[in-house]
């Protein structure tokens, strides 16, 4: 059992599952499955988002797939605790993986604290923003175990690898908390984009334009510059927009859909 105690100890992660009936019994492999699979799934986009990949509907190539893949290691009773650990014993696999840990602990903090939409406001990283907010269905459905039918009553989450015992522990109020998360925006990185105003919404203030390859992005627009691309003399104007784009939690691309513009200037080309 050395082997297995080692394998605890230096587990890329933990996942510790607890509640009153689990003191004599095991956590139901419906539970146990639905988080070790989002453990897994947030693994891949953080790879992914690593080497600026993260899209949606993106997903690692096979031998990606084989370095990234996660076992159980041992399983010990406090209540119910797993370690997972590599499938593949190789050095270059492990190194790998203790960075790919890092990037997954760095984002599920903020849903553990309950600061999600401010640490996501302010991260400095594009590919780093996009990944925090692309995992809330996965911190979602590992949340969602607790007080479920299982008897589980706390999920914690740690990585001995990183030497942190307990990352996340997740309870019925971390459950509320990301329940009231539902559809919430963020806003990214600032940024300039410019197409052709082709239609107007003028009881939200919103433009839509079409970008280069005929892209439809939904412009967030203040008042007077609302009023100044709707009287714009010229029909169907081109405009530059400086401001952020905005996503909605759980989207798993860069893709601007949706941008809040801070300030507006006519396009000085007609391309683009």
């Amino acid at each position: 059992m050395a082997e297995g105690r080692e394998a605890y100890e230096h587990g890329i992660f933990t996942v510790r599952f607890t509640g009153e009936n689990l003191s004599t019994r095991g956590v139901s492999i419906y539970d146990l499955a639905t988080t070790l699979l989002a453990m897994q799934r947030m693994v891949h986009k953080a790879y992914l988002a690593q080497n600026d990949r993260l899209e949606k509907g993106a997903f690692p190539n096979k031998e990606e797939r084989e370095q990234l893949a996660l076992q159980l290691g041992e399983r010990r009773r406090a209540s119910d605790a797993f370690a997972l650990i590599p499938i593949l014993a190789d050095p270059t696999v492990q190194t790998l993986l203790k960075t790919v840990a890092n990037y997954v602990i760095s984002g599920v903090v903020g849903y553990y604290v309950g600061d999600v939409l401010k640490r996501v406001g302010n991260e400095q990283s594009s590919e780093k923003q996009i990944y925090i907010g692309s995992i809330y269905a996965e911190v979602v459905n590992i949340a969602n175990r607790v007080n479920a039918t299982g008897g589980v009553e706390g999920i914690a989450i740690g990585s001995p690898l990183l030497g942190q015992e307990t990352v996340a522990a997740f309870t019925p109020e971390t459950k509320e908390y990301l329940s009231s998360l539902r559809g919430e925006i963020y806003l990214g990185r600032k940024m300039n984009i410019k197409g052709k105003v082709y239609k107007m919404y003028p009881s939200s203030k919103i433009v839509s334009i079409r970008r280069a390859a005929g892209k439809k992005v939904d412009i967030f627009l203040n008042e007077d510059d609302f009023e100044t691309i709707r009287y714009h003399p010229e029909e169907n104007p081109y405009f530059v927009f400086h401001g952020r784009p905005r996503y909605q939690l759980g989207i798993e691309t860069k893709e601007v859909t949706e941008f809040e513009a801070e300030s507006i200037e006519p396009a000085p080309t007609k391309h683009g």
